[in-house]
């Protein structure tokens, strides 16, 4: 690690085990380095943000006196009110108060932005953005913001997700159910049944009393990830609804695979569950019940995350080695009754302190089963370190940041560097690529 990702970087506790995101009010986040931040302050550099399309302190004084709407947080709308001024804060871009005036009142009113989502003046946008290093908050030019992300995401063939009304997600959803009902024909011995919840389409042919706990299961990881990346509440990321088959019998699961998904039921016999990301956006979660109720709900979580991911703000990819140690971060997190992330996590540092050797592949495009408790403890040691760090982290990865350009600004690492501080952590301090 360079001598200036050392001085930024963020204490990382390498400690084993699962633990509960902090819930904070996460307004959304632009393309800044935190590490090179703090490099900036420590050489007496104030005032300056380097948030991606943040307004300068002299467009956040031109904004008072103007018509506004404000936004709040929890997605309230405040209309028909005067934008008397913002109160900055130390640094100059940085926002202290909004100080405004409903109608024709004469009562004056204020917010702090952590309260606050987005101000549309005089028919322009501006999202209310933490700023990490600085410890305060900015106004980002909402439109300038969006050009730019879907500029950098076009060069890697990626595109952010098109919001969908109302009525579209409901022609999606009557597309979606029309194709469980073409699944349902196919399996004709079977009593497959829909179970419809607000973000989920549940088709499966197991009894009904066993069908319950699942559904409760995915919708508490749908309310967990969305405190997790500030989502706000009750917001369907999803394209019409996420939608899961769910058989009994693994033979049925692999004939769905081959007759509908068009893979080889090879592939998966050692596989209860699998996602199905389309570059439409559709997200179809495909498994078989197997003998233990407990396991199923883990896969269930874990596959589901994976589509989380998948629709969550962009088609940008997320790493694969943070993409399972997410899933097992949440499923572990919703599942406590589980215990095979935690499990995995051992036989993962059993094996290494054997071999001291993780291999190039961690960092491919697809990382090997025993990886994965790898990848989880990473992933939990970093969320403990910093919960703020490892959103605004994913959040660039999906505006178009290369990955490892986001870790390093996040957290000072480079990807070789978190091997190695997770090598020391697991005692094995002389971890080998390869």
């Amino acid at each position: 690690m360079s001598r200036a990702a050392r001085r930024g970087a963020v204490s990382v506790n390498w400690g084993l085990g699962c633990c509960a995101w902090i819930s904070i009010c996460w307004l959304g986040v632009g393309v800044f380095g935190v590490a090179a931040q703090q490099e900036r302050r420590a050489a007496g550099e104030r005032g300056k943000t380097t948030v991606e399309a943040a307004i300068s302190s002299a467009e956040l004084d031109a904004l008072g006196g103007q018509e506004c709407e404000i936004v709040l947080a929890t997605g309230k709308r405040i209309s028909e009110t005067t934008l008397l001024r913002i109160v900055r804060g130390k640094d100059k871009q940085t926002v202290r108060t909004v100080v405004y005036r409903k109608g024709d009142s004469k009562t004056t009113r204020k917010y702090r932005p952590n309260a606050l989502k987005r101000l549309v003046v005089a028919g322009k946008a501006y999202d209310v953005t933490a700023d990490l290093a600085l410890r305060a908050f900015v106004l980002v030019d909402a439109a300038e913001k969006r050009r730019l992300v879907e500029t950098r995401l076009k060069a890697s063939g990626k595109k952010l997700w098109k919001p969908l009304s109302s009525e579209e997600t409901v022609e999606i959803v009557k597309e979606q159910k029309a194709f469980l009902q073409t699944v349902a024909k196919a399996f004709p011995s079977l009593r497959m049944r829909l179970y419809e919840t607000r973000f989920f389409l549940f088709f499966s042919d197991m009894p009904a009393d066993q069908v319950g706990l699942y559904r409760t299961e995915l919708d508490s990881m749908n309310v967990e990830l969305g405190k997790a990346f500030g989502v706000p509440a009750g917001e369907n990321i999803w394209r019409g609804k996420a939608v899961f088959v769910v058989f009994v019998e693994q033979a049925a699961f692999l004939r769905f695979e081959q007759q509908f998904m068009q893979r080889d039921p090879a592939e998966f016999r050692s596989t209860q569950g699998v996602c199905h990301q389309s570059s439409t956006g559709n997200v179809v979660v495909a498994c078989y019940r197997g003998q233990d109720p407990t396991y199923l709900a883990q896969v269930l979580v874990h596959e589901t995350t994976h589509g989380y991911l998948h629709r969550f703000m962009s088609s940008a990819r997320v790493p694969s080695w943070l993409n399972e140690g997410i899933a097992e971060w949440v499923s572990a997190m919703v599942v406590t009754r589980s215990r095979v992330p935690q499990i995995r996590q051992r036989k993962a540092i059993d094996r290494l302190k054997q071999t001291s050797l993780i291999g190039p592949g961690f960092f491919g495009s697809r990382i090997e089963g025993w990886h994965y408790g790898v990848a989880s403890r990473i992933t939990d040691s970093l969320i403990k370190a910093n919960p703020d760090a490892f959103r605004w982290w994913v959040v660039s990865i999906k505006e178009g940041v290369d990955w490892t350009e986001g870790l390093r600004l996040a957290y000072g690492y480079s990807p070789a560097g978190l091997i190695q501080a997770y090598g020391r952590s697991v005692g094995v301090p002389q971890i080998r690529m390869q």
